[in-house]
């Protein structure tokens, strides 16, 4: 899988809320085994696994256009019309690269996470009550610059530091050019709707910057690093 094209072909248009369905036809034909599940998000399980990985499908905007890239070496933007999408079409094509390589694991691809966590919190709402056996992590690639793993969510504690330590080692351990560490500065993502009901909840930086404006861009070398980095990581074995 090319990390590269797949991001490009992800970003070649905006997908406001509501649209995110035009995406599934290509995401289908590129991961095999892909569900959609009661509330319309896609999910595939990948062997056994405590983990669950999250990213979204939507774009924050309203507008349903297409987008043109301009490249500056390492860095992808638009012409300046619209918005990129990197957010969070950078944790998609993560998530799809470990898929592909076959790292285990639950994958959730949500809807709406840009209006309100529309599709995750109709999850977690179920899962409330019906925790899914065995998953004790849930990771989030969804989050600007490269270097965040994400401690607190909206002034809530969201994971150990502990945690975050050991996953900020591994990966700064698959990639010597990393520098990942403990951030308490989320805002939120996905993730945050689980953080009462599993034990490690976070958010890890994807090397986009100024996202929700039209000067967003995506750092497409650390996404390239960060998607191979996370083939390394033994999640299942993280504290």
């Amino acid at each position: 899988m090319n990390i590269k094209e797949t991001f490009l072909k992800l970003t070649n248009r905006t997908y406001p809320h509501g649209t995110e369905g035009k995406l599934f036809p290509y995401l289908y034909s590129e991961i095999e085994g892909l569900q959609v599940d009661e509330f319309g998000n896609l999910f595939v399980k990948v062997g056994e696994s405590d983990v669950m990985f999250t990213s979204h499908l939507d774009t924050a905007t309203s507008a349903n256009t297409e987008v043109n890239h301009v490249f500056d070496g390492n860095i992808i933007k638009t012409d300046g019309k619209s918005i990129l999408g990197a957010d969070d079409k950078a944790g998609v094509t993560v998530m799809m690269y470990m898929i592909k390589n076959q790292v285990p694991g639950l994958y959730y691809f949500f809807l709406g996470e840009e209006v309100g966590c529309v599709g995750s919190r109709k999850v977690a709402n179920v899962q409330k009550d019906q925790k899914i056996e065995g998953i004790n992590k849930v990771i989030s690639f969804d989050r600007r610059g490269n270097d965040s793993v994400i401690t607190f969510q909206s002034s809530q504690r969201c994971c150990s530091d502990v945690f975050g330590e050991a996953l900020s080692k591994q990966l700064n351990l698959a990639d010597d050019t990393f520098s990942y560490k403990n951030d308490p500065t989320g805002i939120l993502t996905d993730s945050v709707q689980f953080i009462k009901i599993y034990a490690e909840c976070t958010n890890i930086s994807v090397g986009y910057q100024s996202e929700h404006t039209f000067s967003e861009s995506q750092d497409i070398d650390h996404l390239e690093k960060l998607a191979v980095a996370c083939t390394k990581v033994d999640w299942i074995g993280l504290p």
